[in-house]
């Protein structure tokens, strides 16, 4: 009887506790492996979220401040002028920003969380760069009646380029007064010309600093930092030995 208790109650006894025991061992190395991975895929989404943004802001710092324009060659077939070409300011800074905004969704290159988070930050940043926008569209177009008044608010001449414009102006006051008056007036427009492209080349030149360096949340890009530090670190351990 000792031994029919013994085979039929303390021996299974054992070997489910044995049973038991190793099912927890597994249970444990299964939840190592799951956490492991899960940093794994933690890890690779943060890298391509990186990537994204990096492309996304750059394309975006171009695209909305429309920066090329008064540097790049005249498109063809252009039907107004160069000047008008040059000094236009009509890439609306929000529409811009949101298509990229709206383009992470698309590609699913962001999580529904992330995408939250970029597009509450960046909508701030891109109504403030629109507001410029319109000011500096409506200081171009006053610029001429307000030279007019005030020719102090045009950039000034080099010196070179003063001195032949006294030369050009005293030969032309020896021709005529209406040629002098004719030549003045070029010269009036010429730098009104000159001060409106330079409007507009400051302010695409803003909006592209802005979004190159603050369209992508700050949280993020000093996360990536730290990160790329630290694998930087283990690099130059791994490298040095013990």
């Amino acid at each position: 009887m000792a031994l029919a208790g013994l085979f039929y109650t303390v021996i299974p006894l054992y070997q489910k506790a044995a049973v038991d025991e190793q099912l927890a061992r597994r249970e444990a190395e299964l939840k190592g492996v799951e956490a492991a991975l899960a940093e794994v895929q933690a890890e690779t989404y943060r890298l391509r979220r990186d990537n994204y943004m990096r492309v996304a802001t750059r394309a975006a710092a171009n695209e909305c401040s429309d920066v090329f324009r008064g540097i790049m060659p005249l498109p063809q077939g252009l039907r107004e002028s160069e000047q008008e070409y040059r000094q236009k300011l009509d890439v609306d800074v929000v529409e811009c920003v949101n298509r990229y905004v709206v383009q992470a969704s698309v590609v699913q290159e962001l999580n529904s969380a992330d995408l939250t988070t970029w597009r509450a930050w960046a909508t701030p940043i891109a109504v403030e760069l629109e507001k410029q926008r319109q000011t500096v569209r409506e200081t171009i177009a006053a610029l001429p009646e307000k030279a007019g008044i005030d020719p102090s608010v045009l950039e000034p001449d080099g010196d070179l380029v003063r001195r032949a414009d006294e030369f050009l102006s005293k030969y032309y006051a020896s021709q005529s007064p209406e040629k002098l008056q004719e030549h003045l007036q070029r010269l009036f427009d010429q730098r009104v010309e000159k001060t409106q492209r330079s409007i507009a080349a400051a302010y695409r030149q803003r909006v592209s600093v802005r979004l190159l360096d603050e369209l992508e949340p700050t949280h993020w890009r000093d996360e990536r930092v730290r990160r790329e530090a630290a694998t930087r670190s283990a690099k130059a351990a791994s490298a040095t030995g013990p």
